[in-house]
């Protein structure tokens, strides 16, 4: 990258980018979530290499882009829902302080943990979620059309079972599972376009934060598991209040399960076996995927902390840590 490249310029094309990205996750189920990562990752390289003004501009560009090619007013906001979090947790993975202020080194610079930045992209990705949810002109039309496709789908792959489950029963899980679902499924896409956006940026030498070691670092703020539990409390309150608590529970649990498997990294670090376990627990996860998403969840929520990364006074060099 351009040393002097123009934050305004980079954040056109970021934005352009992402919207073109993202047009294609919709098309493209296969390759979707990546996709999704990479429209992301073009967000966080702007708002992390070049300032917070070009992660914002590319998030604009990019909803006014998409509202364009769907000729839909609702596109700016749907694609601003997604790509907000990502300028959020740019502005916060670059503050910085004297670590002295913290009781640290003097001569060292104390980064924003990276807790806490999970914890605020989880934050922000719940309420935009539940808003726009509860902002939908007619939600329920929206859950019956997909009651209808699953059941559809369902019968299609078994013709000859009978479901005892009716439209409306299935229409109740399905205002708490969406949002649940679209909230952990939208942090592992944040921590994928954080994680590859990172890497470009060192390569680049843009990077202002410094890599880090993510399968030490990488955990959930203490705070979380309050928000993980008032989430929970309000999924059982019935109405429109439980939307806002689904959403809060699948963000805060995807970031709980990206540090389960950070954590299971981190476990075998140093060890002659370590690709082969990875691959097999990588493996066992997609085949026994329910039982693996609660015992990483879990691990994750048994192990809350925050890790700052400690860089010279006034580095821009990048770590030399193993992500």
């Amino acid at each position: 990258m351009n040393p002097t490249a123009n934050p305004i310029a980079i954040g056109i094309i970021a934005g352009l980018a992402a919207a073109i990205l993202m047009a294609g996750a919709a098309y493209i189920s296969l390759f979707s979530i990546l996709l999704m990562i990479a429209a992301i990752a073009s967000i966080f390289v702007a708002g992390l290499g070049f300032g917070a003004v070009s992660g914002v501009l590319a998030v604009i560009v990019a909803s006014v882009a998409s509202a364009a090619l769907a000729g839909k007013p609702m596109a700016f906001v749907a694609m601003a829902v997604q790509l907000s979090p990502a300028v959020v947790m740019s502005y916060l993975a670059n503050l910085a302080r004297p670590a002295d202020e913290l009781g640290g080194p003097k001569a060292a610079m104390a980064w924003f943990p990276l807790s806490d930045i999970m914890l605020a992209g989880a934050v922000v990705s719940a309420i935009a979620t539940s808003g726009v949810l509860l902002l939908h002109p007619d939600l329920d039309a929206a859950y019956g059309m997909l009651a209808d496709l699953v059941l559809e789908l369902a019968t299609r792959a078994n013709p000859d079972v009978a479901f005892d489950i009716t439209r409306e029963e299935l229409m109740r899980y399905l205002e708490v599972l969406f949002p649940l679902t679209q909230g952990w499924q939208m942090m592992i896409a944040l921590f994928g376009g954080f994680y590859f956006a990172m890497r470009v940026l060192s390569a680049a030498r843009r990077n202002t934060r410094p890599r880090e070691d993510m399968p030490a670092s990488l955990r959930m703020n203490r705070l979380s598991i309050a928000i993980f539990f008032a989430g929970l409390a309000l999924m059982f309150a019935g109405d429109k209040i439980e939307v806002i608590g689904a959403s809060f529970v699948g963000a805060v649990a995807g970031g709980y399960l990206l540090a389960g498997y950070a954590i299971v990294h981190n476990m075998l670090r140093g060890k002659s076996y370590r690709l082969p376990a990875l691959i097999l627990v990588y493996l066992v996860s997609m085949i026994v995927w329910p039982l693996a998403l609660i015992i990483f969840l879990a691990g994750g929520l048994a192990n809350p902390r925050r890790a700052i990364a400690l860089t010279p006074h006034a580095s821009n060099e990048n770590s030399e840590t193993q992500n």
